[in-house]
């Protein structure tokens, strides 16, 4: 490999691990240490077991709490149920993550350090274009992970103010209606639950700090796991997006005249052999997203229809409880708009590369150019998708069609309240 690539690449590295400190922070606080590579017996995994125990017990508060006001309209425990369901979500992320961390490092690792270009061997090559061709590639690189570093934060914060607002707003309400203006009320906590045993102790210590802390355990799970497992989803697929347009630039000056006659055909295998890589990190991507991104899309579905819900009764009724289900809405929606929307940067770059190989001066080439440009035309002529379990791909369509359905629950929700 060519010196100046590699030292491209190894700077490239340096400012990515940079620009991903707090992610790797965030992702070692929910008990998965993705900056390294570890083991099923690493200590860590104590923290992702511990979440998901004191998670489990926050669950079956939140139920108690629906099942004791089934008698109740459905306002009474929508937010309940909405909050559950996304506590579901990001359980079920963190036992995936614990048995498949060493895969999600592989591929996020893939990404920061830029290893698919390492055997590319077309800096090896007598070629006049080199730094030309080096700066395009340093271009896409800074291009897509500026897209990766505006995702990630833009992300990261509507899940912390999410988080935020509901680990405090619990507690100025009980201050309020406390020592302000006393006067009976339910007590809050960061997740709307009920603890059976210790409800009527009210703020007594340490009831009150057990549930708090049990609940807040179950809220901060909600949003610092959706920052790490689709935060690795963010970058590994903008990246291979990255890739896939690298690729194509490549081809476009496959023909040029700065690249002599005699190596244009071992430049080209050299493009065959980058499509085949990139293939590959993209059917990885596939096959670890494929399931998991099902359960994101039902459970996504039914949040945005029930956050909707709340968030019309709020508008009316209540402006705090709006202001909650604005910003359950904001991460919620993001976590499934996260997938479709980059899910759809494959779909465009692969969508290309039939033409992008057709487009080079082909025609005036050798028998052998001629026919690895044959080959490739075929192999890239199907569009490639990340699928979500079989059933539909991550797709702007995909999400239009969430978006969609969702509003029409919210409708039948809406009708079957009384609201009309």
């Amino acid at each position: 490999m060519s010196q100046l690539l590699l030292d491209l690449l190894e700077e490239k590295q340096v400012e990515n691990n940079k620009m991903l400190s707090t992610f790797y922070t965030i992702s070692f606080m929910t008990g998965v240490n993705i900056k390294y590579k570890s083991s099923f017996k690493d200590p860590i995994k104590l923290v992702n077991l511990f979440l998901i125990s004191v998670s489990l017990v926050g669950l079956c508060a939140q139920y108690c709490l629906v099942w004791n006001k089934r008698k109740e309209p459905f306002v009474e425990s929508a937010d309940a149920i909405c909050t559950a369901n996304q506590a579901w979500i990001s359980i079920f992320k963190l036992i995936y993550l614990v048995f498949v961390q060493h895969e999600f490092y592989e591929l996020l690792h893939t990404a920061i350090n830029g290893s698919l270009l390492y055997d590319l061997d077309i800096f090896d090559l007598a070629i006049n274009c080199k730094q030309f061709l080096l700066k395009e590639i340093k271009g896409i690189l800074d291009s897509s992970w500026r897209h990766i570093k505006y995702q990630l934060n833009f992300f990261t914060f509507s899940c912390t103010m999410a988080c935020g607002f509901y680990m405090f707003s619990c507690i100025a309400a009980n201050y309020y209606y406390t020592h302000i203006q006393p006067q009976n009320f339910t007590l809050q906590l960061p997740m709307p639950a009920l603890f059976p045993m210790w409800h009527d102790y009210g703020m007594t210590w340490p009831y009150y700090p057990i549930q708090y802390f049990i609940a807040g355990i179950e809220n901060y799970i909600c949003g610092m796991c959706a920052v790490c497992f689709d935060g690795i989803f963010i970058v590994i697929v903008v990246h291979c997006a990255a890739l896939f347009e690298i690729l194509h630039m490549l081809l476009e000056h496959a023909t040029d005249n700065d690249i002599p006659q005699s190596e244009r055909v071992e430049y080209l295998l050299c493009c065959a052999r980058l499509h085949v890589r990139i293939y590959n990190y993209y059917a990885k991507i596939n096959g670890m997203y494929k399931n998991p991104s099902l359960a994101q899309c039902l459970l996504s579905m039914l949040v945005l229809c029930v956050v909707m819900f709340m968030a019309n009764i709020g508008l009316e009724e209540d402006i705090t409880l709006f202001l909650k289900m604005l910003c359950f809405l904001c991460a919620a929606g993001l976590q499934i708009a996260i997938y479709c929307y980059n899910g759809q940067k494959i779909i465009t770059q692969s969508e290309k590369s039939p033409s992008a190989w057709y487009n080079c001066s082909w025609y005036s080439e050798s028998k052998q150019f001629k026919y690895i440009i044959d080959m490739m035309i075929m192999r890239t002529n199907r569009t490639l998708y990340l699928q979500v379990s079989g059933f539909t791909t991550m797709s702007h369509m995909t999400l239009l069609s969430i978006v969609q359905t969702s509003g029409s629950y919210f409708l039948l929700l809406k009708n079957l309240n009384g609201m009309d």
